[in-house]
């Protein structure tokens, strides 16, 4: 894992300046790219206790992500960004039942998806 880069767009939303690397033992390499846009954590519960796994997995969730994946599989990957960055077990676990059940964003977006896009602000 890589340093996380970034720079603001708002008090959510963030674009990457640098890519975000995780080897993951599940699926391999993930490359999040550069001005990828997403909310960092979004997780009600707990939220910004696994920046870099809520980047991963929103990642994950776009339906152009390499490698693209089930909803399961970017839940675990999830999981596994927040083991490896030594996340208390039950904060992981929490987190990981929130976006396994969560509804309405998986694969809804692309990877290129604008701020105005993803925050439903129209200009």
């Amino acid at each position: 894992m890589n340093k996380l880069i970034y720079e603001s767009i708002d008090s959510t939303f963030i674009r990457l300046v640098e890519p975000f690397v995780f080897e993951s033992s599940l699926i391999g390499r993930i490359e999040v790219p550069v001005d990828f846009v997403c909310d960092r954590e979004s997780v009600p519960l707990l939220r910004g206790t696994s920046e870099r796994g809520g980047i991963v997995h929103d990642y994950l969730c776009r339906k152009n992500s390499i490698p693209v994946v089930i909803k399961e599989i970017a839940a675990k990957v999830y999981l596994e960004v927040m083991a490896f960055r030594r996340n208390p077990w039950w904060k992981r676990y929490v987190k990981y039942w929130v976006v396994r059940v969560a509804w309405g964003y998986f694969h809804k977006f692309t990877v290129e998806a604008t701020y105005e896009e993803l925050s439903g602000n129209k200009e």
